[in-house]
């Protein structure tokens, strides 16, 4: 601006009074000079502004655990982000040729063990950044354990295909969660892998509201498919979910539909409506002791509620049905378990109808991480609490899985499922719930037995000590995919079935709660019942004398 008055003036200046004295070298000079200056102070403004923001905080000193490209990446995000007053110490590596070396000016430390106890102690290390793709379980379970004692907060940073618009930024980072440390390494199955059997097709989910059908319905979105039908009671969960998935993009071709799965009428109507092509029954109650004092709401939803739907898909022969069932319907020990066994044998039944063209197959499921009701929401909720964090059993032990893999499960067994199969993931060996508290504790920066306790009742009714993925007398058959099983029908099934399951019908329509545990007895010989002590019991014998017996 200055050195454009200047010319102005010197073009105007025909008498050459003013700019006789100012020669055009000493305007160009001035305008450099200027330049400079005007750049200069804004970046020494810039300057003392981020070092005043980013004051090192003595209760924000961090570590980064990786010294790769993502680590170098994750280093520069957090030195520009001046809100989270963090004091970067250095980088710890497993490289052996990169410790004692320099990066960025900060020191590369060793990962092992005892050296890395050291390195955090003496530095006072309150946060630990992993910035490395796909580190093990193992690895990641070591980690946690180091930092335990120092109540260091392990975060995450996602793999580099997880960055908003290939760029990554601080919101993205998330703590170290209880499905990061399952002791065994995540099950990867690719859409692509089904997608095209589900492209064009007109799909029900049952159930859709829940943890699991909902995720069942966010990876079809990507399926290409024809029609999504969600179903399922809880009109507050479908809302949401119908908006979730529009947002997503899918803006044609949901259907919302609230209606009970045991209402015969409704869901016939539904199937002439919508003529679905795939079926996933999701719908259930899954609460083992809540189901151990309303069993005859059990024996109505998770029995005849899977049948209305069931009998539906064959009459208007869909090609595929898929159930969602559990562990639990292995050698049962509690009602949800066994309801949950009646309908795997129901299902397999109708396989073996002349008028069937419908393929009915089974996923069984270990416990969900995440989904409502889990134990790890409890946990959540107690630790938030101050404790005291509650298990039934120090000794006791589950099979988990995370709510994407249970999705991609039951998609794939779409997929590979063949009739009266029955799909599940090689899950590992399964987890102590002592060790899954102690951890949950320990990532929440807290120390258990100090600063949360842990506190031992007694088995709940029903409950098991251990679950089992497999009956005896099921047959093992191999699948395409090396982590999925696959166990065939067997034929051990009580000849008095049928008859049984219309006695167990009219019991649980009339709520004879008392009656329903031993009719399950009879129709399931290894079904191994633990009352509910509070509740009057019926035996077996008594059931002989009922009067629809």
């Amino acid at each position: 601006m200055q050195f454009a008055i200047w010319v102005l003036i010197r073009w105007g200046d025909s008498n050459h009074f003013v700019s006789g004295k100012i020669t055009m070298p000493l305007l160009v000079i001035n305008l450099f000079a200027v330049m400079f200056v005007l750049v200069a102070f804004r970046l020494l403004v810039k300057e003392i502004y981020f070092m005043a923001q980013a004051r090192p905080n003595p209760a924000n000193r961090t570590l980064i655990f990786g010294a790769g490209m993502m680590g170098q990446i994750t280093q520069k995000v957090l030195q520009q982000d001046a809100k989270i007053n963090t004091t970067l110490v250095g980088f710890i590596d497993d490289n052996p040729y990169l410790v004692g070396k320099k990066l960025e000016g900060l020191p590369i430390y060793s990962a092992e063990g005892e050296q890395l106890v050291k390195i955090l102690k003496s530095n006072r290390i309150t946060h630990i950044y992993i910035a490395i793709d796909r580190l093990t379980v193992e690895r990641k379970i070591a980690i946690t354990d180091l930092c335990a004692p120092f109540k260091i907060k392990v975060n995450v940073v996602p793999h580099a295909n997880q960055w908003s618009g290939g760029l990554f930024q601080k919101n993205q980072v998330k703590e170290m969660n209880i499905e990061e440390l399952l002791e065994r390494d995540e099950i990867i199955l690719p859409n692509d892998l089904s997608k095209a059997n589900y492209k064009d097709a007109i799909i029900l989910v049952t159930g859709a509201a829940g943890s699991i059908g909902s995720e069942i319905c966010r990876q079809l979105i990507g399926h290409e498919v024809k029609k999504l039908i969600l179903l399922d009671q809880a009109e507050s969960g479908l809302f949401d979910l119908e908006y979730e998935l529009r947002q997503k993009g899918m803006r044609q071709g949901i259907q919302v539909e609230v209606a009970s799965v045991r209402d015969y009428m409704r869901i016939k109507k539904l199937f002439i409506t919508h003529q679905p092509d795939i079926v996933f029954h999701v719908a259930a109650y899954k609460h083992v002791p809540l189901m151990e004092c309303f069993s005859s709401e059990a024996v109505l939803t998770n029995i005849f509620g899977t049948k209305v739907i069931a009998d539906l898909s064959m009459l208007h022969s869909v090609k595929k049905f898929v159930l969602v069932s559990t562990d639990k319907a292995v050698n049962p020990t509690n009602v949800m378990g066994a309801t949950k066994r009646v309908s795997e044998i129901y299902i397999q039944s109708l396989n073996d109808r002349i008028e069937s063209n419908t393929e009915f197959i089974t996923t069984r499921f270990g416990n969900v991480l995440g989904s409502a009701g889990s134990v790890v929401a409890t946990f959540k909720k107690q630790i938030s609490k101050g404790g005291p964090v509650t298990i039934t059993h120090p000794e006791i032990t589950r099979y988990f899985m995370t709510i994407p893999e249970a999705a991609k499960l039951v998609l794939q067994a779409g997929k590979i499922g063949r009739s009266s199969d029955i799909l599940l993931f090689d899950m590992g060996k399964p987890v102590k719930i002592m060790d899954l508290a102690t951890r949950m504790i320990q990532l929440a920066g807290l120390v258990p037995g100090k600063d949360i306790s842990i506190q031992c009742t007694s088995l709940r009714p029903g409950e098991k000590m251990f679950e089992e993925l497999f009956k005896d007398s099921e047959e093992f058959a191999p699948t395409s995919h090396p982590k999925i099983l696959r166990a065939k029908k067997c034929s051990d099934t009580n000849p008095d079935f049928y008859s049984l399951l219309i006695k167990l019908e009219a019991a649980a329509i009339a709520h004879s709660n008392e009656m329903i545990a031993p009719l399950l007895g009879k129709m399931l010989p290894e079904f191994n019942h633990s009352p509910n002590k509070f509740k009057k019991a019926i035996t077996l014998d008594q059931v002989e004398k009922l009067p629809f017996s």
